[in-house]
């Protein structure tokens, strides 16, 4: 008899675990009494046609199955329940009571067959992959009708001292309720095995239910030595919290504990607030995480109310805390007397006008300097700044920022005119100019246009803007380089982020084209523009990469440091000065600059 080994993730292989998900494989012999795919079942009631087969846990088969336009999931198992599976499922029903589909037993040619037929409303997975093309319009309703009533069933289950260890969007259903606009009932099938807290859940591997693109790193035994608990759900609500900000197709390097995942907001304008909450929610370490569902359900409902404060914006005046350091870097230092950060801050208080800017010269060029392309973004942003002041000689009138498209045409226009000094300067040293315009000077932009209580902000290259708050660290910027280019062509972050020169910056300031007679033609700069009402308690963190690149071994543990120096600190002076210090500390490998802006009321800060 040929005997072969399969695991539920659908893997092959002659090894006795599976090199994809670490499971036990089973041995399935061909002369199986298993039904196959397409088999007509006419003594069950109703009679089913098995149309599918779904991976499950614990060796026995689950297969979807359909009897005209009625649907059914079938799970099969041997009478004897050699793995306990039907022993898991009843402690599952116990558990979760009401919250299940309703299902019947019925023996059928020596195996136990459960039927549960499938409710007419649509399955999580239905819904993740319409969003991919809904209206952006129809965010906040997916996360109130959907994620909400979904992360409210886990956190009654996590308050319970209970835990699945992860989802299938397959498994679970939402069907409307007697309001229309108002949440979707929520109702699962049964799952594998309900975990209880402090129980040895890594005991049996084979009792875990992992879903590529929503389990978590630990289910597949790549941290923690494979221990779960509450946090593996947490992971897997995040996903699809990710999936539903970001609006595209599952990741399937979701799993991979070596690198994060990218933003959602690398692939959609998502709420800043809301993003922060998935980022904790899906971090690659389970102790980077919300504890259980309670937390992060807390967590989402204080993003909400946040996401639509700014929505409808802050009818108090707010006030500015302004701190600011520039630094050569410990290490960086050692090797090059030249700073190639700059920065330009103004800010009119009686006028609630301010511009602020962080500007990173490029290090290696073969034409001019880093230092020399910053200090020509930070010298218009001064010219930009005497124009709004009207102090422009000779006198015009200040620029038009009555509206937000006004104030973004501000700095792009800023942007530009740095892009053309870049080219002057060059061409007083090398009027024509022979060799390849890849070469040339050139600077990452961050920059900041303050008017009232709305900041417009625009964005170059790999220097970063963070939003503070509550506890949490966002940013607000994708960084432009290769890899994310590729990311938002559609590339798996995995590829991208392998490919040759994904760190190299494809936008930035210093682009050109060659023109007549050997002149270099500046390319009209694209930034990125962001408007972002602020309310009281927000911090914003202008910064060259030599903060986050040094301030811990990781991205995450970086932004989790920055955020906690820049919370304790007593106001944005010394919130700074501990910034650069924690990068210096890290090593100081890279010049250090920031400007950290603490908004607040008189009555706020009282």
């Amino acid at each position: 008899m040929t005997i072969s080994k399969s695991c539920p993730c659908g893997f092959h292989a002659t090894s006795r675990f599976c090199p994809q998900c670490g499971r036990e494989l089973r041995v399935v012999s061909k002369a199986s009494p298993w039904p196959t795919v397409g088999q007509r079942l006419d003594n069950l009631d109703p009679p089913l046609t098995l149309r599918a087969r779904c991976p499950a846990p614990m060796g026995a088969r689950r297969l979807r199955a359909d009897a005209g336009a009625r649907r059914f999931d079938v799970f099969i198992t041997p009478p004897s329940d050699p793995e306990g599976a039907l022993v898991e499922r009843q402690r599952a029903r116990a558990k979760l009571g009401e919250r299940l589909l309703p299902s019947v037993s019925q023996d059928h040619e020596g195996l136990i067959y459960e039927i549960t037929e499938l409710p007419k409303g649509q399955s999580l997975r239905a819904l993740l992959e319409a969003n991919v093309e809904a209206p952006r319009e129809a965010l906040m309703g997916l996360l109130t009708r959907v994620f909400r009533p979904l992360l409210g069933l886990f956190a009654e289950l996590h308050a319970q001292g209970a835990f699945l260890g992860g989802l299938d969007p397959d498994d679970i259903f939402f069907m409307e309720g007697e309001a229309a606009e108002g949440p979707l009932e929520v109702a699962l099938l049964a799952p594998p095995r309900v975990h209880v807290e402090g129980a040895q859940a890594s005991a049996r591997p084979k009792l875990r239910q992992t879903t590529p693109g929503f389990s978590a790193p630990e289910l597949y035994g790549r941290c923690r030595g494979g221990l779960i608990d509450a946090r593996a759900d947490v992971f897997a609500l995040g996903m699809v919290l990710y999936y539903i900000l970001a609006q595209r197709p599952t990741l399937f390097e979701a799993g991979d504990c070596q690198r994060r995942l990218p933003s959602p907001r690398v692939y959609a304008d998502a709420p800043p607030d809301l993003v922060a909450v998935c980022q904790r929610a899906t971090a690659s370490l389970p102790l980077r995480r919300f504890a259980d569902a309670r937390a992060l359900f807390e967590a989402f409902e204080l993003a909400l109310t946040v996401t639509d404060a700014r929505r409808r914006g802050c009818s108090l005046p707010l006030k500015l805390d302004i701190g600011h350091e520039l630094h050569i870097g410990l290490l960086k230092g050692q090797f090059t007397p030249q700073n190639q950060d700059d920065m330009f801050l103004g800010w009119q208080e009686d006028a609630r006008l301010g511009l602020f800017l962080i500007s990173d010269g490029v290090s290696i060029s073969d034409y001019g300097s880093g230092e020399i392309a910053s200090g020509a973004v930070r010298l218009e942003a001064s010219r930009t700044w005497a124009r709004l002041m009207g102090e422009e000689a000779p006198a015009k009138p200040p620029p038009s920022i009555a509206t937000l498209e006004d104030r973004a045409r501000v700095l792009r226009r800023m942007l530009n005119r740095a892009n053309h000094r870049i080219a002057a300067l060059l061409h007083q040293e090398i009027p024509r100019f022979i060799g390849p315009p890849e070469g040339i000077m050139a600077a990452t932009a961050v920059v900041g246009l303050l008017k009232d209580n709305t900041i417009t902000l625009a964005a170059l290259g790999d220097s970063r803007i963070y939003l503070v708050r509550d506890g949490y660290i966002v940013s607000l910027m994708p960084e432009h380089n290769f890899a994310t280019q590729l990311m938002q062509m559609g590339q798996p972050p995995a590829i991208a982020r392998q490919v040759q020169g994904a760190n190299a910056l494809v936008r930035c300031v210093g682009e050109f084209e060659k023109g007549e007679g050997d002149r270099l033609k500046p390319v009209l700069l694209q930034p990125e523009i962001l408007h972002l009402n602020l309310l009281p308690g927000d911090t914003l963190i202008f910064c060259s990469d030599g903060v986050p690149d040094y301030a811990a071994w990781d991205e995450e543990e970086a932004e989790a440091r920055i955020c906690a120096e820049v919370e304790e600190a007593d106001d944005a002076l010394t919130a700074a000065f501990e910034l650069m210090v924690l990068a210096n500390r890290g090593g100081g490998g890279d010049n250090i600059s920031c400007i950290v802006l603490r908004c607040y009321t008189e009555e706020r800060r009282a």
